[in-house]
């Protein structure tokens, strides 16, 4: 089995591409009355004036689920980045020879 294996970017990569689907999703438009002459049929009409409505509502409440896991990942990236940086300054003094220590 395959080892989990974290980086700083990794995480940035993967809160950037979160960015990205917020930013298509606030882009994408419902309206669905430009395209009535495309469709045709009645039936195939109401279907997708339904859907449209549908759509809107759905894309909605992902875009709030995609910022909320956009601002975890963006804290999780800052997190991590602080983790890294204290464990460098951890083993940095810690490896370093003391006043007195012959180095």
């Amino acid at each position: 089995m395959a080892d989990l294996i974290i980086t700083r970017a990794v995480l940035e990569d993967s809160a950037s591409k979160l960015q990205h689907i917020s930013d298509e999703l606030e882009h994408q438009k419902s309206d669905d009355r430009a395209l009535t002459e495309v469709y045709g049929q009645h039936d195939v009409q109401k279907a997708m004036h339904d859907f449209s409505g549908d759509w809107k509502i759905h894309r909605n409440k992902m875009k709030g689920a995609v910022k909320d896991l956009h601002d975890k990942m963006q804290k999780s990236v800052e997190h991590w980045s602080a983790l890294e940086q204290d464990l460098h300054d951890k083993l940095t003094t810690e490896s370093q020879p003391t006043e007195g220590q012959a180095a």
